[in-house]
């Protein structure tokens, strides 16, 4: 999950540095006319909540510490999520693009107390 939060903080940089979106107009707008690398972003974040998920399954074989260290990934995921969501929303905001690396350092985060916790 962390190298893959990393490939996704990566595209996300390239996509708030190299993609031009429409200042309005909704997500699905903002989707279709800002090529490969926003869809590629968002097909990776949805994977990211799907891991999430399943890390936090995963994390009940392994007593609280775990699913609480997932569950705060999970929730950093969403946030991330959410503030992608706005990006595309409100056209490049910065506001919502803060939020986004707010979720990212909160994810990372989690699993690395999950990582350090089951030492």
């Amino acid at each position: 999950m962390l190298g893959l939060l990393a490939i996704q903080f990566l595209l996300g940089m390239a996509v708030n540095l190299y993609v031009k979106l429409p200042s309005a107009g909704g997500a699905m707008t903002a989707m279709m006319g800002s090529g490969p690398l926003v869809v590629i972003h968002m097909m990776l974040g949805m994977i990211l909540a799907v891991g999430a998920v399943a890390a936090v399954a995963a994390g009940i074989a392994h007593g609280r510490q775990a699913v609480g260290c997932a569950a705060i990934a999970l929730a950093g995921i969403l946030v991330a999520g959410l503030g992608g969501l706005a990006f595309l929303m409100d056209g490049q905001s910065n506001g919502a693009s803060y939020l986004m690396a707010v979720g990212f350092l909160v994810a990372v985060a989690g699993y690395v107390a999950e990582i350090v916790g089951a030492r």
